[in-house]
């Protein structure tokens, strides 16, 4: 396991109703696609279930993810 995964293992839960409030607010009437990207504390040495979900064209999907990726790595 990476020192990055370690490091995530320690990490206290999200506040949920922080967490819901904070994603409304960047729902608007104009919002046509957005992407959810949620992962649980490992059970094991490797192992996390990581869950997805989209709501929108999927190409559109595809390029928010990619874009997001763009984002993380600076």
């Amino acid at each position: 396991m990476s020192n990055k995964i370690k490091s995530l293992i320690i990490e206290q839960p999200l506040h949920k109703e922080n967490s819901i409030v904070n994603i409304a607010k960047n729902f608007t009437e104009n919002t046509i696609c957005y992407v959810l990207i949620t992962c649980k504390k490992p059970k094991g040495a490797e192992t996390m279930q990581v869950d997805l979900f989209f709501e929108g064209d999927k190409t559109l999907a595809a390029h928010l993810i990619t874009s997001a990726q763009g984002v993380i790595d600076n």
